[in-house]
């Protein structure tokens, strides 16, 4: 299997739809009870949380897949958890696969950019403002920023806003603990690629194209 990048081609090229859904069917495969990457449970603070894995063994799983090197495996690795595909469980601004015992969970279909959920401004505030009653105020200086320039831009609509949270909190108070957990991480990591924080620059990473009767992979950074 090669790598071909940009400068093979000598072209522009832009993520589509199509390249996606290829990626989509590789990390399906990643998935599997039996030939997938190994998940287990594993204990996060209290909580138990289901289907855990780590980025040594994401990279070992996709070298013998691939059969690519390791650099050519982890940037592969890299583009899953900067599109969103895989999320950190620990540190869920580092935007990259590291190959090591950190922890990761692979993001809910519901999310995956083949989905075109599209990332409104008004669901972005509704998570925040829920996260703020949840977090008693204590969002992260980033969310914080985003939080007031979303409360600026769309104040006429705050009480809407605010009245959504509370409902989507109540409801989630329902929720087995295990699952408020988990349903908050899959969102935090949805919403660290669609807005990340204000200060940082986007992650640069791969558009990969999978093509699995050529075993090539067309990769083109951003």
């Amino acid at each position: 299997m090669t790598i071909r990048t940009l400068r093979d081609y000598g072209q522009h090229y832009r993520p589509r739809m199509a390249c996606l859904k290829n990626v989509e069917v590789f990390v399906v495969e990643m998935q599997d009870p039996k030939s997938g990457v190994k998940g287990a449970d594993q204990k996060l603070n209290v909580t138990i949380i289901p289907h855990v894995i780590n980025g040594q063994d994401i990279l070992a799983w996709i070298v013998t897949k691939m059969k690519v090197t390791t650099e050519e495996a982890q940037a592969f690795g890299t583009m899953l958890v900067a599109y969103g595909y895989i999320y950190p469980l620990q540190n869920h601004r580092k935007l990259v696969l590291v190959p090591d015992s950190t922890l990761y969970r692979f993001q809910t279909p519901y999310f995956w950019p083949v989905q075109k959920w599209p990332a409104e401004d008004i669901d972005y505030a509704i998570y925040l403002a829920r996260r703020n009653i949840r977090k008693k105020g204590m969002l992260e200086p980033y969310e914080q920023q985003h939080y007031d320039n979303l409360h600026k831009w769309m104040n006429p609509k705050w009480d809407f806003i605010v009245m959504q949270a509370t409902e989507q909190y109540k409801a989630n108070k329902e929720r087995k603990k295990p699952d408020r957990v988990v349903l908050d991480c899959q969102e935090r990591a949805y919403w660290i690629v669609h807005r990340p924080p204000v200060s940082t620059d986007p992650p640069k990473c791969l558009c990969v194209c999978v093509y699995p009767q050529g075993q090539d992979i067309v990769a083109v950074s951003l």
